[in-house]
């Protein structure tokens, strides 16, 4: 007896039962057509006539060139105005500026006299530490301290060099970063390009210090977020302006006074021996902090919170760093806050 079997595939078996061998047929794969694509030629068209794809490579081939493309992603062109094509030391470049100008040691005599014949008015030269390795010398000129005789702004009236025998370097403050700090939104670009071309007129062997910060910051200034800045200052007493001036000039602490358009006044102090040592601990090379402003305005002493002035006066600070002068702060408060007993 035969039986059918049907298999997949459209296969199928023929079982014989009495037989000894079992045929399996399977039907033949059916023939595809063979289909030959013809890739189409690209003719060039130019004014002089065209050239096919073919005479194209064939002729790259045998000049052996390879051809790149000139284009540029959009972020990384950068845009070159007729007045930024030249930048000098202290200049805002790619928004970022520095804090100091650093030049070859000189003494602090010299100092005196480059900064005189820039025009500028010398307040003070005044040794920081007791060996004399870190020198402040506090000028100013008429443009400075009408720029600072606004409210709050008296801080900005004054610029420091530091003649650091340690380092064996002059700093001076870069007038582009202290107007931007203590100028706030009263900053006036063209008074801080002036006074920088004066300075780098003057002092030979200028460069940038390492001390770079982009200058949007700068007016928002702080060591980290939750610490002061520019307008958190410390009220330090409250009288009528003459009695404050009156006591601080008894106190013989006062080592430069600024008389601001404003009626406003500024006075640098000196603080005590102890508190000074920090200065050796952070770097001498910008003591030109000290001595330490204070702003006596309508019947109110106050100062720049020190954990905001010494951060901006050394803007490379570590945390490490700050946390050996923790005390300072402190210290800074209660020194300046003597000179009105």
């Amino acid at each position: 007896m035969n039986k059918l079997i049907f298999l997949p595939l459209f296969s199928f078996l023929v079982f014989n039962l009495n037989a000894t061998t079992i045929d399996i047929k399977i039907p033949d794969v059916p023939k595809v057509p063979k289909v030959e694509a013809v890739v189409p030629k690209v003719n060039v068209h130019s004014s002089g006539g065209y050239k096919t794809n073919e005479e194209i490579l064939e002729e790259l081939n045998k000049e052996k060139i390879v051809h790149f493309s000139n284009h540029v992603a959009p972020q990384y062109i950068e845009e070159v105005s007729a007045k930024d094509e030249v930048i000098g030391v202290g200049d805002v470049k790619d928004g970022k500026v520095t804090a100091y100008l650093h030049a070859p040691m000189i003494s602090p005599d010299e100092v005196v006299t480059l900064l005189k014949s820039a025009g500028f008015t010398v307040l003070a030269t005044f040794k920081v530490d007791k060996k004399g390795l870190a020198t402040s010398i506090v000028f100013t000129n008429a443009d400075l301290i009408k720029a600072a005789s606004k409210k709050n702004r008296g801080f900005a009236s004054s610029l420091r060099v530091t003649v650091d025998k340690k380092d064996n370097i002059i700093s001076i403050t870069n007038p582009i970063y202290m107007l931007k700090a203590f100028l706030q939104d009263d900053y006036n670009e063209v008074l801080a390009k002036a006074t920088l071309k004066k300075l780098r007129d003057s002092f030979t062997g200028l460069k940038n210090s390492d001390e770079i910060l982009k200058e949007r910051i700068l007016s928002k200034y702080q060591f980290m977020a939750g610490m002061p800045q520019y307008q958190d200052m410390q009220s330090l007493k409250k009288k009528t302006s003459k009695q404050l001036l009156a006591s601080a000039m008894k106190s013989k602490k006062v080592v430069y006074k600024i008389d601001l358009l404003d009626g406003s006044t500024i006075i640098g102090v000196k603080l005590s021996k102890r508190t000074t040592k920090f200065i050796k601990k952070i770097g001498y090379k910008n003591a030109g902090l000290l001595p330490y402003p204070i702003l006596i305005e309508n019947g109110e002493a106050k100062i720049l919170d020190p954990k905001y002035y010494i951060a901006v006066m050394y803007p490379m600070l570590k945390m490490s760093q700050f946390m050996t002068i923790s005390t300072v702060p402190g210290a800074i408060n209660k020194d300046t806050d003597k000179v009105f007993r």
